[in-house]
């Protein structure tokens, strides 16, 4: 008896043929040691505002965008936005991974420090975006 060609793939020729360009994805999600890292942070939120078409000028540790500004500081990444009404509370800068928070009474600006890039900044981000956006 011969031996039976195998019908079944390996794994290289698998990873190969479905292989496609996924760097998109980077933007939804942190890594562990972003809150440890500034730079980070602000290169995730950096990514995250270019996926989602926000237009900004770069420095080289500071975006600057039509309603704010994202800049790395010692200890996070601080980020100050300002329109009419955010749609924030006070509680929205307290949570974890946020530090600093400073909303005023007429809610026409707010600026916290990120010390990290996780759901709940990703959501804040979004929030703000789609908000001055419209």
């Amino acid at each position: 008896m011969g031996t039976k060609e195998s019908k079944s793939r390996d794994f290289d020729h698998l990873i190969e043929q479905n292989s496609t360009e996924l760097t998109f994805l980077s933007a939804y999600g942190g890594l562990v040691n972003d809150a440890s890292d500034p730079a980070s942070v602000f290169l995730a939120i950096k990514r995250f505002l270019s996926s989602g078409g926000v237009e900004f000028s770069e420095t080289k540790d500071k975006l600057l965008l039509d309603f704010g500004y994202v800049k790395v500081v010692d200890n996070g990444c601080k980020v100050h936005f300002k329109g009419k009404s955010l749609p924030l509370v006070g509680s929205d800068l307290t949570q974890a991974g946020f530090v600093d928070g400073k909303l005023p009474v007429r809610k026409g600006s707010c600026t916290v420090i990120l010390q990290q890039w996780d759901v709940e900044q990703r959501r804040f981000i979004e929030r703000l975006v789609e908000h001055l956006r419209n």
